[in-house]
């Protein structure tokens, strides 16, 4: 990397200050995996895995979010890849042999080091829903879920977890960290929507969780319970009007709702979720929605911040770094300014022209070609989760100076012996800067770069003491050795 930039930016990292510990940087198979798993060739099916679970080869995320659909819908879901199977065939039996690609890449991350997995649902199995379907009608209660079903449902996900806890088959032989019963509760989710999906009002969500709750412990499963995949970061201060003046029933302030609630708050893990639809926009949204999140967050001691799902929501697929760069923007300021212990893509391969993949295909259909299209998203988002691993704390980082276009957050090892730094130059300017460690000694830093020539791509170390330059609209992580 070139040298030659004037000094515009000194960069002081503290790690005796830390704030949040990291939990994972994830994606979803949501639903892209039932069709690709099961109807490509293992090379190709290889490749996307190696991109997405791989530390050596892709971003190395450590976590999986593996959806549990509510069996095929194909009244009111017309698109085949908004719905798919389920295990369960009737009440209490299952066959395991179903969602075969699902499995294969629930295999794949487990065979390449992935540490956590989450299992989540959009809706209740059909048999269990009010209408017979895996989605909403308009005006049939507060959730689709039928009041005499709770139980029922609470038994068909620990059944499903249990299984993979406790597999015949090594490879399958899965532990479910964690297990979302809810999905964007407080939107309505009726027909018309084309996807699956559930609303669920604030009690009917405790009497879920208490269920779950209660059969995790009956069949003595160590999944915790994540709450609450809100649709948005401001439902978790804030209630839904128009859902209680419709439903008679309250939706959202889901922290006053669910941790404020002694009956609730012990049976959760230490952590609260929500995606970051909409956070991006209107311009100079972001850092205050985020700030409010930290600010709400910070009156519940120990309760991590999880932001569970995004993506851009905008037609036209992008590979270039125009969408990465701002994917880039989001990340940092969940990281540095909401304090979220873990971040999530939505879905990690699309067919769409939508920004909602971080890998792209064309494949329709069994014949189609197999194609495979990494985005610089997937890079950038991997300048955090292939270094930021579980256990990684986010610490204290001054600058002597605002530059602009320039972000920076830094990091260190549960032990403190490594610390990554990254930065994002939303600028058309090489920008020239120094890093120094307080409390510690710096000596090199490794860059790994993802810009429009590079792909998280590793350049020779630098000393700390020495300038370096960040290439224009780029995003650089740069990993160094602390020493007391």
């Amino acid at each position: 990397m070139p040298t030659s930039a004037p000094m515009l930016l000194h960069l002081s990292i503290d790690p005796t200050i830390r704030y949040q510990t990291i939990d994972h940087f994830g994606a979803s198979d949501c639903w892209w995996a039932a069709h690709i798993g099961s109807e490509w060739s293992h090379a190709q099916k290889t490749r996307l895995a190696d991109l997405l679970f791989s530390v050596e080869k892709g971003i190395g995320l450590s976590c999986w979010r593996f959806n549990l659909t509510g069996g095929y819908n194909h009244s009111t879901i017309h698109d085949p890849w908004r719905t798919g199977d389920t295990f369960e065939v009737r009440p209490g039996v299952y066959d395991w042999q179903r969602l075969p690609g699902q499995r294969w890449f629930l295999k794949a991350a487990k065979a390449r080091g992935v540490p956590k997995f989450l299992a989540f649902v959009n809706s209740p199995p059909a048999r269990m829903t009010r209408n017979g379907l895996t989605n909403c009608t308009d005006g049939l209660g507060t959730t689709n879920l039928r009041p005499a079903m709770i139980g029922a449902f609470a038994r068909y996900l620990a059944d499903i977890l249990h299984h993979f806890l406790n597999n015949p088959f090594e490879d399958e032989r899965i532990v479910f960290n964690y297990i979302s019963p809810v999905n964007e509760p407080q939107w309505e989710w009726n027909q018309g929507c084309n996807q699956e999906g559930n609303r669920a009002s604030n009690e009917d969500i405790k009497a879920i969780t208490m269920a779950l709750y209660q059969e995790l412990q009956r069949q003595k499963l160590p999944t915790q319970i994540a709450l609450v995949e809100s649709g948005n970061f401001q439902s978790l201060t804030h209630y839904v009007d128009w859902m209680e003046a419709k439903y008679k029933a309250r939706y959202g302030n889901y922290l006053e709702e669910l941790l404020g609630d002694p009956t609730i708050q012990p049976l959760l893990g230490r952590h609260l979720g929500a995606h970051g639809y909409g956070s991006d926009h209107p311009s100079g949204y972001l850092l205050s929605v985020c700030e409010q999140v930290a600010k709400a967050f910070a009156n519940y001691p120990g309760w991590a911040f999880w932001q569970t799902e995004y993506c851009v929501m905008e037609w036209k697929r992008d590979l270039s770094m125009e969408t990465a760069l701002r994917v880039a923007q989001v990340i940092h300021a969940d990281l540095a300014y909401a304090n979220a212990a873990a971040w999530n893509w939505w879905t990690a391969v699309s067919h769409y022209d939508y920004k909602d993949g971080l890998i792209y295909t064309d494949y329709q259909k069994p014949g189609d070609p197999e194609t495979i299209y990494p985005s610089k998203t997937l890079w950038v988002l991997g300048n955090y989760s292939r270094f930021l691993r579980p256990g990684w704390s986010r610490v204290d980082i001054e600058r002597d100076a605002d530059l602009e276009g320039v972000l920076a957050s830094a990091y260190v090892s549960p032990k403190g012996e490594q610390v990554a730094v990254v930065l994002t130059n939303t600028t058309d300017q090489a920008v020239s800067l120094s890093v120094q460690a307080k409390n510690a000694h710096l000596e090199e830093l490794t860059p790994y770069v993802t810009s429009a020539t590079d792909e998280l791509k590793s350049y020779s170390p630098v000393a700390s003491t020495k300038p370096y330059v960040l290439a224009p609209r780029s995003v650089t992580t740069l990993i160094g050795i602390l020493k007391q």
